[in-house]
């Protein structure tokens, strides 16, 4: 959508200041042309342009099956598992890297992008579902298939031999849905040459956000989501406000997509840290003309510094370091997505003073020690709407947005000057696993921002990001028609943006009051505390059923598939309280949200910067910090079934840091009825 700006501004400019006006569009000019002969030094810089992921094409209606008027309620869709061949630009070397890797694949014949030699194809697309519908995804697993003898362990939570990465799941990560039979069920194992159709039922009154899909396999899944097996889930919403009910910021917000809609919003940010032809933990090691990275060894994703050691990128929409050609004074909404195994991302956009020497840098090898010079601009502010696909009851300002393993960060934000910008990993800020001095400065990708005559216009008023955001947002909601949204809800959402950014009205789940908040406390609470200990001589991931400070013995928290660790009671809310021993991990549980209650430090100490603005924020997936107690308030509600709860530093859920919960029906005295386990492993 181009930028829409009211005729008084330019009529007021030229009335009353044509020669100021005049010189102002005439720079704006000078820096597009910079920007285009800057852009044109690139090397094949049309390859190097970021594309919205595919969308995955829903399968055709079998000639047997009649239409129907509910057909667009129901959608299939085939998803091939295998390997790929192709390349993954490196900056290390300023050349294409050749890569042979598991994907996540849409039909049966070539990879996604299969004849481009120069494009990643380890991105899978995009699946944009609707509140109400029917979802089925049937997985054909075609990855080549070895005998039980070559990987078989002799422990559970073990690293698999070597290649033994090919049974695997699908997991709809934060969707509201069942997690038994064929819906959300990870405790099942799809094996090479099986077919699997999953079956999702959208709730009618399901959030619409930003979500995504991964496979769940015990042993395999940092390995597979290392391999790129990751993709977008996007819950569109059309439902108005009303007096009674919250409604879905989309319909706000869809005035300012892309012509592609809320898939081409998507950045699905990856860590693929192949090697060629295996990980030896040498920092920046590259193929050779000839060699083939690979994933194929736990060792290439277990050490605490596997990523950063691997010298690899943050890939954007399959491809590293993206170049982004969009527009100042205009609004854009960004489904950040962050599917790495192991590293956080803080993410930082910021204006380059220098766009020459910045698109340069592209084509350069080693230029990661020139980024901070480079991105030496004002920052851009990052206007958060929702975590993790559930929306804010107010807008978050943020110029460091901390994306962790499984987080989802909603964005709006704006380019107030023509020119260049870097979006970058900022420097060393909470690297979760890494215990040596390693310098982390990625750049990610770079913004290519051009302007024209009645964008130069606005940009004189002088107005801040935030009132930039405001006017936009009044607009937008003033343009909304009358025939969907009342008068009095329409001043009500209005109201809310004038103060403070509030976004009462789109909110999907009620909070807990405060009064609910101490009922829960002097409950029975839940707690999670996760721990790396020594068990005779080797090193265990575990979540423990007990408070921080309780120094029961630990043998019994080493993951058991067969072992159901917690029993929940449908229709019951419970608080819990999250911690951790040793290390930073983000505690993902699967099925209901939670609401973030309190965040406290254990030492006396300054709670972290990234919890600031999360307190009364719904999540799925939250990081826990050493030093750290933190309350979370859940509501069990709908679903029974068992599924589970684990770190989402995927190569710590291989090793055992997961748990088995269970929610079952009431037994009509005040407790649950835990029988019939039926296990699907």
């Amino acid at each position: 959508m181009s930028y829409r700006l009211s005729c008084g501004y330019v009529s007021l400019c030229l009335a009353t200041m044509p020669f100021a006006c005049a010189a102002a569009f005439a720079a704006e000019d000078a820096v597009n042309l910079n920007l285009d002969l800057s852009l044109k030094a690139v090397p094949n810089v049309e390859l190097r342009l970021l594309q919205e992921p595919p969308k995955l094409k829903a399968r055709s209606r079998p000639a047997t099956r009649a239409a129907s008027k509910r057909d667009e309620y129901e959608k299939s869709y085939d998803l091939y598992i295998r390997y790929a061949n192709g390349t993954i630009y490196n900056p290390t070397t300023a050349k294409y890297d050749k890569v042979r890797l598991r994907s996540y694949q849409q039909t049966s014949g070539l990879a996604l992008d299969g004849r481009d030699e120069n494009a990643a194809t380890f991105m899978a697309p995009t699946v944009v579902m609707a509140p109400g519908q029917t979802v089925r995804f049937k997985l054909h697993n075609q990855l080549p298939q070895l005998s039980a003898e070559e990987c078989a362990t002799t422990d559970i939570n073990a690293a698999r031999p070597r290649g033994c990465f090919n049974d695997t799941n699908l997991h709809s990560h934060g969707l509201w849905v069942s997690p038994s039979g064929n819906s959300d069920n990870v405790l099942i194992s799809i094996k090479p040459g099986v077919d699997f159709e999953y079956e999702y039922n959208i709730p009618i009154d399901h959030p619409a956000g930003t979500f995504w899909y991964h496979p769940h396999q015990h042993g395999a899944t940092a390995m597979q989501v290392a391999s790129g097996m990751a993709g977008a889930l996007v819950v569109e919403g059309e439902r108005y406000p009303t007096d009674t009910a919250n409604g879905d910021l989309d319909v706000v917000l869809k005035q300012f997509q892309p012509s592609d809609g809320s898939a081409g919003e998507v950045m699905l940010l990856q860590q693929i840290p192949y090697d060629c032809p295996s990980n030896n933990l040498v920092s920046a090691k590259h193929c050779e003309k000839d060699a083939v990275g690979v994933l194929e060894d736990f060792d290439q994703v277990e050490d605490p510094n596997a990523w950063l050691m691997s010298g690899r990128y943050t890939s954007v929409n399959g491809k590293v370091q993206p170049v982004l050609n969009m527009a100042t004074q205009r609004l854009y909404r960004w489904r950040l997505i962050d599917t790495g195994f192991q590293a956080s991302v803080v993410m930082r956009i910021r204006r380059a003073n220098d766009p020459q020497k910045l698109f340069k840098a592209l084509s350069v090898a080693n230029q990661d020690t020139d980024v901070m010079d480079m991105c030496n601009g004002e920052d851009v502010t990052q206007f958060e709407v929702a975590a993790d696909g559930l929306t804010h009851d107010r807008i978050i300002p943020k110029t460091l947005n901390y994306l962790q393993p499984g987080y989802r960060s909603d964005i709006l934000f704006s380019l107030p000057k023509a020119g260049a910008y870097c979006v970058y990993a900022e420097t060393n800020v909470n690297n979760l696993t890494t215990m040596h001095d390693i310098n982390n400065t990625r750049l990610i990708g770079v913004i290519a921002a051009k302007s024209n005559a009645r964008a130069a216009v606005r940009a004189r008023v002088g107005e801040s990001p935030r009132e930039f955001l405001l006017a936009e947002l009044r607009s937008a909601v003033k343009r909304l028609p009358g025939t969907q949204l009342s008068n009095s809800v329409r001043a009500t959402i209005l109201n809310d943006l004038d103060n403070g950014l509030k976004l009462s009205k789109f909110v999907p789940h009620k909070a807990f009051t405060v009064t609910e908040q101490e009922v829960l406390r002097n409950k029975t609470k839940e707690y999670a505390t996760f721990n790396i200990g020594k068990i005779d001589g080797k090193f265990k991931f575990m979540v423990e059923s007990k408070p921080l400070d309780n120094a029961a013995p630990q043998e019994k928290y080493l993951y058991d598939p067969h072992r159901i660790d917690r029993t929940l009671v449908l229709g019951t809310e419970q608080m819990w309280e999250l911690a951790s021993k040793l290390g930073s991990h983000p505690f993902h549980i699967h099925v209901n949200p939670f609401q973030v209650i309190s965040v406290v430090r254990t030492d006396g100490g300054k709670v972290d910067q990234q919890y600031q603005d999360l307190i009364g924020a719904w999540k799925d997936t939250l990081l826990v910090m050493p030093n750290h107690k933190i309350e979370i308030a859940t509501r069990y509600q709908r679903y029974i079934g068992e599924y589970v709860l684990h770190c989402h530093i995927l190569e710590h859920e291989d090793q055992g840091m997961m748990q088995n919960v269970k929610v079952v029906l009431p037994d009509g005295k005040g407790g649950g009825d835990a029988g019939g386990h039926g296990h699907g492993h």
